[in-house]
């Protein structure tokens, strides 16, 4: 099979892959988000407790007379056996509204936000630079270097996204310790370079999984959420054109600000 056969191949099999894992390791952070919101899980749209057997219809009257006569008087409001005050109808109390009640996260990044995002514009920029090399060594041709020029140009996307978000805060460079540390897995055959890319991804999934539990700010984390997204397909297609059979495994290893 040519390169071309190889790239198609590939392209139809990621395609039809239902990146389950990737799924699964974003629900923490989705059931989070959802927390910050003003919902927890195991509540009703507006903060309401849910119960999942439904709301409590038992009469107030049933309680304090003993009593089970739908139909029996309610107690005199100033009987000492009154069952307390409260929005019970709605399964909520004054003490489960303070509960339930939060503050909404900020949309736009905060000070800490913005030190995490200019080091995910940071990993995004090197990786770029990393398939530029790979690129001018001239190993790929026809379908495979439209795909790995391809996948080139939205880690630069990437980049420029961030930078546009954190506007003049962005320092829009690459890295070159990181830079230094791996271009030498770039050089060698296709496959060997694929292999190469194929890792690139994988981490670059894991430090925006954790950049992204970090985040406090909405607006950066739903942008790196969507990247993320797409990396861990960047990853499945070099894994196929690689010849690597277990398209889910993963050994990639969160990158920091300190590296």
């Amino acid at each position: 099979m040519d390169n071309n056969e190889a790239a198609l191949t590939a392209r139809r099999r990621v395609l039809a892959a239902g990146f389950a894992g990737m799924a699964t390791s974003l629900l923490p952070w989705l059931d989070r988000r959802a927390g910050a919101s003003g919902s927890t899980p195991g509540t009703e749209p507006g903060g309401t407790t849910g119960d999942p057997f439904g709301p409590d219809t038992t009469n107030a009257s049933d309680i304090t007379t003993g009593g089970t006569d739908s139909e029996a008087e309610p107690t005199n409001p100033s009987d000492d056996t009154q069952a307390p005050t409260g929005n019970t109808a709605e399964g909520t109390t004054d003490d489960t509204a303070a509960v339930t009640t939060t503050t909404a996260p900020p949309r736009k990044p905060t000070e800490a936000d913005i030190e995490l995002l200019d080091f995910a514009q940071t990993v995004e920029l090197t990786i770029r630079d990393l398939y530029d090399s790979a690129i001018r060594s001239g190993v790929f041709e026809g379908a495979l270097l439209d795909d790995f020029t391809a996948i080139r140009e939205a880690h630069e996307g990437y980049g420029t996204s961030v930078g546009g978000l954190l506007g003049t805060a962005a320092g829009n460079t690459a890295s070159d310790i990181l830079f230094a540390r791996m271009e030498t897995n770039f050089r060698g055959d296709a496959k060997a370079i694929l292999a190469a890319a194929a890792a690139i991804e994988d981490t670059a999934v894991a430090t925006h999984l954790d950049i992204i539990d970090q985040l406090v700010g909405v607006d950066g984390a739903a942008l790196i959420a969507s990247i993320i997204v797409i990396e861990a397909r960047h990853a499945t297609l070099f894994k196929v054109l690689a010849g690597i059979s277990d398209l889910l495994a993963t050994d990639g290893v969160a990158l920091s600000p300190s590296e």
